[in-house]
């Protein structure tokens, strides 16, 4: 997620189309050219980061990093900019870089800061034959609550009369991680082959990944299964090949009193 506290129209050092002064007076810097193929991505948690170009504060960054349209160009009033990414929580820079005026892209290479150390990259192993792992990670911001991640498979039939016509008959409760601590990965965890035997006639299954209160067995997100719901693969019988997920949770204010669970897999963001 990108937090932007002022509204830029380019991203740019702030200084396009933005009056400074000299001796008092207004003037207006000289741009040479404008270079449109800036670009930043990477991933930040347990510290916000802040962009700098040239000592003038652009914007944080928390969550997801990335460059969209209307910030992908970098106005250039001398042939060097400098830019910093410093740690909200001290100030320290922790990662600089700077731009030529020649330079045909000016591109941030993929990042990884995990509130103390910035990376080049998000590490994670590979897959182990047909076996599904995963990691977690709960932002603290939306909660101190520890939380319980299990795979519910749903037994179900579907009726169009009613309202809701998914009518959940039973729930089959696959644990994958309990007790995950708000503001640390756990190790990465087997997931289970979702395995469940209908109850009743006429009904289907259908598994989904579920994040509950670990103390109150609350779902975690509005007390609501469907906003407490987290989008991952899972195996089947008969898979062919394993998989790695990392995956980090956020519950993060909606409209009015309500949240929503916003989710990342890493591994996804960071491609090998």
């Amino acid at each position: 997620m990108i937090k932007t506290f002022k509204i830029f129209y380019l991203v740019v050092i702030v200084f396009l189309f933005s009056a400074c002064e000299k001796d008092g007076d207004p003037v207006f810097l000289k741009i040479k050219t404008i270079n449109k193929e800036f670009n930043i991505s990477g991933f930040v948690l347990g510290d916000t980061l802040e962009q700098y170009f040239d000592g003038v504060k652009m914007r944080d960054y928390y969550g997801e990093v990335r460059t969209v349209s209307f910030q992908n160009q970098l106005a250039f009033e001398k042939d060097e900019i400098n830019m910093e990414l410093r740690r909200k929580s001290n100030g320290e820079t922790i990662y600089q870089q700077k731009f030529n005026i020649n330079d045909k892209e000016n591109v941030v290479p993929r990042f990884y800061f995990d509130g103390l150390k910035f990376n080049k990259g998000y590490t994670y192993p590979d897959p182990q034959g047909d076996e599904y792992t995963a990691n977690f990670y709960v932002d603290p911001s939306g909660g101190s609550s520890a939380v319980d991640i299990n795979i519910d498979v749903l037994e179900y039939y579907y009726d169009a009369t009613k309202a809701d016509p998914i009518v959940v008959v039973n729930t089959t409760t696959i644990p994958i991680a309990q007790n995950v601590q708000p503001g640390k990965w756990t190790p990465y965890l087997k997931v289970q082959i979702p395995v469940a035997t209908p109850q009743q006639s006429g009904t289907e299954l259908y598994p989904i990944v579920v994040v509950r209160d670990s103390k109150t067995k609350a779902y975690y997100v509005n007390n609501n299964r469907d906003y407490s719901t987290v989008t991952m693969e899972l195996p089947y019988d008969g898979v062919s090949s394993g998989k790695v997920q990392s995956m980090y949770l956020n519950k993060i204010p909606g409209e009015g009193k309500n949240f929503f669970l916003l989710f990342h897999d890493l591994i996804q963001l960071f491609p090998r």
